[in-house]
C-alpha cells in the first residue's frame, strides 16, 4: 500500500504540472518538457504492474481538467469534471497495456509508445467538428514561437511528438538510475544498449528540432514581407444581437432592434475611426455582429465608412439570425466602398452552441490595398488542415478572423492562432466581441492580445504592425497528412506487435538476482 500511495502521489505531481502548463492556469510552459516524467516513474517503478495504468489516468485527468475548466461555458458545469474523469479512465485503461508491452519488448518501444498514442489522438481529433485542436500539447509552447518553427514543415502534432519524446527520454534516464540504486523496485531492467540508443534518440530529436527552429526563426524574420498596420475592434456586448457570449439569441422586436443596430453602428464607427487615426489600413470586426445583409441598403453606412477612412473592413454578419441553420458570413469592404464579390461562409459549425448550418467549403481571397486577404471565421481556425491553410493555399498573404468566443476560453484561442501563423507563414488578425482579440505576425510573434474572462467583456481597439508573410511553407502545400499517416501507422504497428506477442504467450522477462552492475537478464514467467 505505501508504494501504491507513493505512485499515486507521483502521478498527481504530473497531473499538477500538466494543469499549470496551460495559459490561464499558470502558463508554466517549460514544464512541457518534463511533466510526464513522474507519471512514467510511478507506472514503471513504484506502482505494481497491475496498477500501472492508474498513473496514466491521473496524469491525463490533470491535463483535461485544465482544458474543461476553460470550456465550461460550452460544455456545461457537469462536464467540467465529467470530461476529465472519463478521459482519465480511458487513459488508465490504455495505460494498463503500456508497461506489460514495454517490459515484454525490453523497452525497445518505450520512447515512442506513449508519444505515438497521444499524437494519434491529436491527428484523429481533427476529424470531429466537436473537438478541433485546442487541446494539442504543442500549443503549450505558444509563448515561445522561436521554438515552434519546424511545424511549418512537419505540422503541429510533430512538435507534440517531440515534446513527449523528450519526456520519455528523461524518464528513461531516471528509471535507469533507479535500477542501479534500487534494483528491486522494477520487474524488468532496461538493457544497457537499449538505454543508450533510446536516450540518444529521445533527446537528440528535440535538440535537433529546437536548433533547427532557432535557425528557421532567424531566416523567416529576414524574409518577412512589407509591413501593414492592422486593427482588431472589440465593440463590447452592449448592443450585439445575440445573448452575451452565445451565438444564439432571440431577435428583438421593432423598433427596439433598429435602435440597437443604430447604437451598434455608432459604437463601431467611433472605434474604427480611432483605429484609422492610429494608422490601421485593415480593420476587422467580430463574428455575427450584424443580423442583416450588409450587401443590402442597411450596409450603406459601412461602405461609406470604408470610403471615408480609406480602410479595408472585414465584417461578420448573419442575415437570418437567429436561425441555427443560417449561414454565418463575413464580408470584405474595400476602401473605395465596393464589396468583395462573395462573402466568406463559415465552414465548421459550433454544434455545442447550436449552430446547424450546412457547410460549403470554399476559401475565397480578396485583392486589397494591404495585400491578398483571406478570411476564416472563429472555430474554422482550430482545424489546421483546412481553414487558414487552404486560404493561404488560395493565395492569401494575410488572414482576418472574425470570432465570438466564450469568455472562459479567452486564455486559449490565441495559442492555436500562433500555430496557424507559423504553419502557413501568414499574419492573422482575430477580433472578438469582448474577450480575446489578438494580432499574430507571420513568424508566430504575438503583436497584441486581450484575454478578458469577465462576462461583460471590454471595449477595445488593438492596433499593431504585421508583415505579409513569405507564405511558402511546406505545411501549406502538404498539410499535416504525411506526419499523421506515419503516426497512425506507428500506432497500428505497435498494437499489432503487442497482439503477436500475446498470441505467442503472455510472458514477461523477470529479474535474475546477483547480476553485476545491476544488469538483469531475461528469465521468464507467465504474467499474472
Amino acid at each position: 500500500m505505501p508504494r501504491v500511495l507513493a505512485g499515486i502521489g507521483l502521478a498527481a505531481l504530473s497531473a499538477v504540472m500538466l494543469f499549470v502548463v496551460w495559459d490561464g492556469h499558470g502558463n508554466i510552459w517549460p514544464l512541457s518538457f518534463v511533466a510526464y516524467v513522474p507519471m512514467y516513474v510511478a507506472a514503471y517503478r513504484v506502482l505494481p504492474r497491475r496498477w500501472s495504468g492508474l498513473a496514466y489516468g491521473i496524469a491525463a485527468f490533470g491535463y483535461w481538467l485544465s482544458y474543461s475548466m476553460f470550456a465550461a461555458e460550452v460544455v456545461g458545469p457537469a462536464a467540467v469534471l465529467g470530461i476529465p474523469l472519463v478521459l482519465g479512465l480511458c487513459w488508465a485503461l490504455v495505460g494498463s497495456f503500456e508497461r506489460p508491452f514495454n517490459e515484454r519488448t525490453e523497452y525497445r518501444w518505450f520512447i515512442v509508445s506513449f508519444p505515438l498514442l497521444w499524437t494519434a489522438l491529436e491527428v484523429l481529433a481533427q476529424l470531429s467538428v466537436y473537438i478541433g485542436s485546442v487541446f494539442w500539447f504543442a500549443y503549450r509552447l505558444a509563448p515561445a514561437p522561436a521554438l515552434a518553427q519546424p511545424v511549418s514543415w512537419f505540422s503541429s502534432p510533430a512538435l507534440t511528438f517531440t515534446l513527449l519524446l523528450c519526456n520519455a527520454g528523461l524518464a528513461l534516464i531516471v528509471l535507469r538510475l533507479m535500477d542501479r540504486k534500487w534494483p528491486a523496485l522494477g520487474s524488468v531492467a532496461i538493457p544497457r544498449r537499449v538505454w543508450r540508443t533510446s536516450v540518444a534518440v529521445a533527446l537528440g530529436v528535440p535538440v535537433a528540432w529546437f536548433a533547427l527552429s532557432l535557425a528557421m526563426y532567424a531566416n523567416v524574420n529576414s524574409e518577412l514581407g512589407p509591413t501593414v498596420r492592422v486593427a482588431s475592434v472589440q465593440p463590447g456586448i452592449a448592443h450585439v444581437p445575440f445573448d452575451g457570449s452565445s451565438i444564439t439569441g432571440v431577435k428583438l422586436p421593432e423598433p427596439q432592434n433598429t435602435q440597437r443596430n443604430a447604437a451598434l453602428a455608432a459604437d463601431l464607427d467611433a472605434l474604427t475611426r480611432d483605429a484609422a487615426a492610429k494608422g490601421a489600413r485593415l480593420v476587422v470586426w467580430p463574428e455575427i455582429i450584424f443580423d442583416y445583409d450588409v450587401y443590402g441598403a442597411q450596409g450603406d453606412w459601412i461602405r461609406a465608412l470604408a470610403r471615408d477612412l480609406d480602410v479595408t473592413l472585414v465584417v461578420g454578419y448573419e442575415p437570418d439570425f437567429p436561425d441555427p441553420e443560417a449561414a454565418n458570413l463575413a464580408a470584405v469592404v474595400l476602401p473605395d466602398g465596393t464589396m468583395g464579390a462573395q462573402p466568406y461562409a463559415k465552414v465548421h459549425p459550433v454544434l455545442l452552441e447550436g449552430e446547424r448550418f450546412t457547410a460549403v467549403e470554399r476559401y475565397p481571397t480578396y485583392a486589397t490595398p494591404v495585400g491578398q486577404l483571406g478570411v476564416v471565421i472563429c472555430w474554422d481556425h482550430d482545424f489546421a488542415d483546412s481553414g487558414v491553410r487552404l486560404t493561404t493555399l488560395a493565395g492569401a498573404e494575410i488572414v482576418a478572423i472574425p470570432a465570438l468566443d466564450p469568455p472562459s476560453m479567452a486564455h486559449l484561442r490565441w495559442e492555436s492562432l500562433t500555430f496557424r501563423a507559423i504553419e502557413n507563414r501568414v499574419p492573422l488578425v482575430k477580433t472578438d466581441v469582448g474577450w480575446d482579440a489578438a494580432i499574430i505576425n507571420a513568424n508566430g510573434d504575438l503583436v497584441q492580445r486581450i484575454a478578458n474572462t469577465d462576462e461583460d467583456g471590454e471595449v477595445a481597439v488593438l492596433v499593431g504592425d504585421v508583415n505579409l508573410g513569405p507564405a511558402s511553407a511546406v505545411f501549406t502545400a502538404t498539410g499535416g497528412y504525411p506526419f499523421a499517416t506515419l503516426v497512425v501507422l506507428g500506432v497500428v504497428a505497435r498494437y499489432v506487435w503487442q497482439i503477436i506477442l500475446w498470441r505467442r504467450g503472455r510472458r514477461l522477462p523477470v529479474v535474475n538476482e546477483g547480476v553485476a552492475d545491476g544488469e538483469r537478464v531475461a528469465g521468464a514467467r507467465r504474467a499474472g
